[in-house]
């Protein structure tokens, strides 16, 4: 449980990378990445993806990941426990999309992951057309999800969280030298939604009183909308620029714009890369810097500073090349993230480096 939300940090880099790969021809792909923060955290991460083409057009993908973590940040070392940690998370997934119809196409996905006190199942389905002469794509997808939440140390504790994520996906053609993208994604969650090792304070005549478990509500709804255009610059330079607003019955939203350009060398066989994104959001409706406990104990109560007000900035770099076996190729990423929380009491910013090394083989 803790590891899971110890690497989220990672996602916008891990995000780029995911629509790298799901773009490529059918391939084997395998790499690590690294991430590490000045609060005391280390996430290394090795990971490998095939995808093959099977008759009739069928294709088929399976993927590994595993997350290995050391902490001693300060939200461990204040609220799951008062040391230094390892652990390590295992997710293993594959799928399947099948050609239904002209220009039409239906897939199924299936992803597990197991740490020691958090287990994870997803299982998806979309359907995916081309219309308007081919101009245009429209997809569908809804995931479901089921999570088991544990704690270490007491076998007797489990808590069961549900997930219902349904997005529509619309790419037009603008013109010859650009695309425009449409995002929506509504996600339903419910049950157990808060961390089993973190207590909150509750301070009495200026002063901590005594603490209790966090309690948040058990039902969440969000919605978001994306809108990104892609466009050729120049014969050998390509940009893209989106933007994403979501908002939830917790009471946040949140926006998130990114830029970036890849300049392509020696007839596309090497493209380098930059990326600027920056994120901003309120806070929960029943978040607080510090909670008192004079007029009795706050139904909802967190410590958890991503329900807080916080921005984050990414600044990061790609450079991909072909490499002179079979059509292989190599990109290695780099990104600087800044997170910054306007009413954490105890910790104002953070900043983390995250890198990564891959290899596509074609099949």
């Amino acid at each position: 449980m803790r590891l899971q939300l110890i690497i989220a940090g990672a996602v916008a880099l891990a995000a780029a990378e995911a629509r790298a790969q799901a773009e490529v021809e059918p391939a084997a792909v395998a790499g690590v990445r690294v991430y590490a923060d000045d609060d005391h955290v280390t996430v290394w991460s090795p990971s490998a993806r095939a995808t093959a083409t099977l008759p009739r057009g069928v294709v088929v993908d399976a993927h590994v990941v595993m997350d290995a973590v050391t902490a001693a940040s300060i939200d461990v070392t204040s609220s799951a426990s008062p040391y230094a940690f390892a652990e390590r998370r295992l997710e293993g997934g594959g799928g399947v999309a099948v050609p239904v119809a002209a220009q039409q196409q239906v897939g199924a996905t299936v992803v597990v992951s197991d740490e020691h006190d958090y287990t994870s199942l997803r299982v998806g389905g979309r359907w995916r057309g081309e219309l308007a002469r081919r101009n245009a794509t429209l997809e569908l997808g809804y995931t479901a999800g089921f999570d088991q939440v544990g704690r270490a140390g007491d076998p007797t504790f489990a808590r069961d969280r549900r997930e219902h994520r349904g997005v529509v996906s619309f790419t037009q053609i603008v013109d010859r030298r650009g695309y425009l993208d449409l995002v929506v994604e509504g996600v339903r969650t419910t049950g157990y939604q808060a961390n089993p090792y973190r207590f909150v304070p509750v301070t009495m005549a200026g002063a901590v009183a005594y603490a209790l478990p966090e309690a948040v509500p058990t039902s969440r709804d969000a919605v978001a909308a994306l809108v990104r255009l892609r466009r050729a610059l120049a014969p050998a330079w390509f940009a893209h620029v989106d933007y994403r607003l979501a908002r939830d019955t917790w009471g946040i939203t949140s926006h998130t714009g990114s830029a970036r350009v890849v300049r392509a060398l020696d007839d596309d066989e090497v493209l380098l890369g930059a990326e600027l994104r920056g994120y901003l959001q309120d806070g929960a409706s029943f978040h607080r810097a510090s909670y008192a406990g004079e007029l009795g104990a706050p139904v909802w109560r967190t410590r958890d500073h991503v329900l807080g007000a916080m921005h984050t900035l990414t600044v990061g770099a790609t450079a991909q090349a072909r490499l002179p076996w079979r059509g292989a190729q190599a990109t290695a990423a780099a990104a600087w993230l800044r997170f910054g929380w306007g009413d954490d009491l105890r910790q104002r910013d953070r900043d983390a480096i995250v890198s990564s090394l891959t290899v596509l083989v074609p099949l």
